[in-house]
């Protein structure tokens, strides 16, 4: 996805270099719960709520409200958390994970 956007920037602007994103390569919230892909990736939702407000922070996008977009895309996440949440407890799930260990020889 980012490669994508960076040559879309060069295609649009001349320019690669998107310096209003920054990528966080930690885990999200959403990825604290189970079941999801992988430990190490974050949502996409969520870096596309970062990526919405960081768009905003540009004088050509400042007009188009991507702040409110990404307002909305956020509080989708914390709802989805929530049911997600809720869903586990009543189930008697764990909402947390656990640590695999694994033996390496």
């Amino acid at each position: 996805m980012f490669r994508r956007l960076q040559d879309k920037a060069k295609s649009v602007w001349g320019d690669e270099d998107l310096s209003c994103i920054s990528l966080n390569p930690g885990a999200s919230a959403m990825h604290k719960l189970r079941p999801q892909p992988s430990w190490d990736r974050t949502c996409t939702a969520a870096a596309a709520a970062g990526l919405l407000s960081e768009l905003q922070l540009l004088p050509q996008f400042s007009s188009v409200e991507l702040e409110k977009q990404a307002e909305a895309v956020e509080h989708a996440l914390t709802v989805l958390l929530d049911a997600l949440t809720n869903r586990r407890l009543r189930m008697g799930r764990s909402i947390t994970r656990k640590m695999r260990h694994t033996n390496i020889q």
